[in-house]
Formats: C-alpha cells, sequence, structure tokens
C-alpha cells in the first residue's frame, strides 16, 4: 500500500485525482470489479479545521451507457463505502468480494439484451 502523509488526528491524507479516479477497482480475490468513476465526500465541520472525508467511491462503467445515449439510473450507481477499501496502490483493493457488491449490472444487461440476440449468443461454442 502506497502510503501518503498521515494527519495526526484523522488518518492518511489521499489526493483524489493521483491516487482514486480511475482507478482499477479489484475485490478482495484479486478480481477486477469497475474503475472508479466519481466519490462521494463530506464536509465534517465548516472553516479551515474541518477537512473533506471519502465516503463512497462510485463505480460504474458509465462510459458504455453514454455511449449507446442512456445514463445509468440513480438507483442503479452504487458505490462502494470507504471502509470496504482495504489499501491504495496501483489498483483500488477491497475488503469484500465482487458478487457481495452487485455493480455488474451494465455486464448483466449487455449479455441479456446485446449478446442474446446475437446469433449463437445464448449458449456457450463447445
Amino acid at each position: 500500500m502506497t502510503e501518503g502523509p498521515r494527519h495526526p488526528a484523522r488518518g492518511r491524507l489521499v489526493d483524489v485525482n493521483l491516487h482514486l479516479l480511475d482507478r482499477q477497482v479489484l475485490d478482495r480475490d484479486g478480481l477486477p470489479v469497475l474503475a472508479v468513476d466519481d466519490l462521494e465526500i463530506t464536509w465534517p465541520g465548516p472553516g479551515p479545521t474541518g477537512r473533506p472525508q471519502v465516503d463512497r467511491l462510485l463505480l460504474g462503467s458509465g462510459l458504455l451507457t453514454r455511449f449507446f445515449g442512456a445514463r445509468a439510473p440513480s438507483w442503479q450507481r452504487r458505490g462502494v463505502p470507504w471502509h470496504d477499501v482495504a489499501s491504495i496502490d496501483t489498483a483500488v483493493h477491497l475488503a469484500v468480494g465482487r458478487e457481495e457488491l452487485d455493480l455488474l449490472w451494465v455486464e448483466r444487461w449487455w449479455r441479456d439484451v446485446v449478446v442474446a440476440r446475437i446469433p449463437g449468443g445464448r449458449h456457450d461454442p463447445r
């Protein structure tokens, strides 16, 4: 894990652009999940003493849905709570499995709506 500077009361400081955005997310087994598209951030208090904190990593394949002229429904824009992030290095590693996240709805949609309509797309080749 890449260690950044530590704040004595708040833990690790993370450069969002450098360490999080557009990084590949891997589950606890090292399997790819998605990439970090956006973040949910809270600002704990007014004034210069409060520092922003990441609450959730918003993951998704928004590019694919935008390419076809659609947007992911807001109820499908799911994220990973920050407490599920195990480490950050060249990728963001999670402490949970990808099946527990149910984030791969676009892949399921692509399989069911597009690939299934291709002749021979409903079964595995043998």
